[in-house]
């Protein structure tokens, strides 16, 4: 009978042992030891879900970061990467391999666009045994339209004579190219009555008031003083507020620039 030496029986035992070790670790399918996972943020905001996406405005930059983990494990699992961007982002990365256990984060950029947008990024990588494994991950903002700036101001202002300085005699030498007899309603084309020296004076709301403080407001114009309106700009206003009978609102502006203080002796 033939018989085998115990160093042989042990040499033999090795050697499958060898074999089993190097099918396990070269010819066993990839995948069975090769994962891959990515996060994408939104400008630092990890936005799954349309509740968590981030407010930007519309015009903002928004940059996106793709941040790649090899989440195998066991030697020879390292991965050959690329990062996509299912709406066509150009995404950058400074490296396209890891070992495992490491991470990189590639970026991509774009302007917020109006509205909920969402968009997915996805890696794939290959290990050195043709395996293949990919993940994706969403990320969402809200592009919201800020409101327009509003208009300047008009240019001038900071100054102005009240009703009472103007109506006073002995300030009738401070009226500038207007005489205190003249009629109201020649010089504002409005029905009104009276001369602007008694709409001055004149007592009482509504159109009264209005045509005290329009008589301010006119001479505050044509003198030196620094007034928010112009001439026309006063006309202007005095009857579009007699053709709407909205007395109280044309009268609260000039009330407020006529109270401005006045610059005159």
């Amino acid at each position: 009978m033939l018989t085998l030496s115990r160093s042989r029986l042990w040499a033999g035992a090795m050697l499958l042992l060898a074999a089993f070790l190097f099918f396990s670790l070269n010819v066993a399918p990839a995948s069975a030891n090769t994962s891959i996972d990515i996060e994408k943020h939104t400008n630092g905001f990890d936005a799954d879900t349309p509740e968590e996406a981030p407010i930007l405005q519309v015009g903002d930059q928004v940059v996106w970061e793709y941040i790649v983990t090899n989440t195998g494990f066991g030697p020879g699992r390292g991965l050959t990467i690329t990062v996509t961007d299912d709406q066509g982002v150009d995404v950058v990365c400074t490296i396209d391999y890891l070992d495992v256990g490491e991470s990189t984060t590639c970026y991509g950029y774009g302007i917020a666009e109006p509205g909920l947008y969402v968009n997915v990024g996805c890696v794939e990588g290959i290990d050195v045994r043709d395996g293949i494994v990919s993940d994706c991950d969403p990320s969402h903002y809200y592009g919201e339209t800020p409101p327009p700036p509003p208009p300047p101001p008009p240019s001038g202002g900071g100054e102005g004579c009240t009703p009472g300085y103007w109506k006073q005699e002995h300030h009738f030498d401070s009226w500038v190219g207007y005489s205190p007899n003249d009629s109201f309603d020649a010089v504002f084309g409005v029905s009104y009555g009276g001369t602007l020296v008694e709409a001055a004076a004149a007592k009482g709301g509504q159109e009264n008031a209005l045509a005290r403080h329009a008589v301010a407001a006119l001479l505050n114009t044509s003198s030196s003083v620094d007034y928010l309106y112009s001439t026309q700009d006063v006309i202007n206003m005095v009857q579009a507020a007699f053709a709407s009978g909205d007395f109280n609102g044309t009268k609260d502006l000039f009330e407020a620039q006529n109270e401005m203080g006045c610059p005159l002796n």
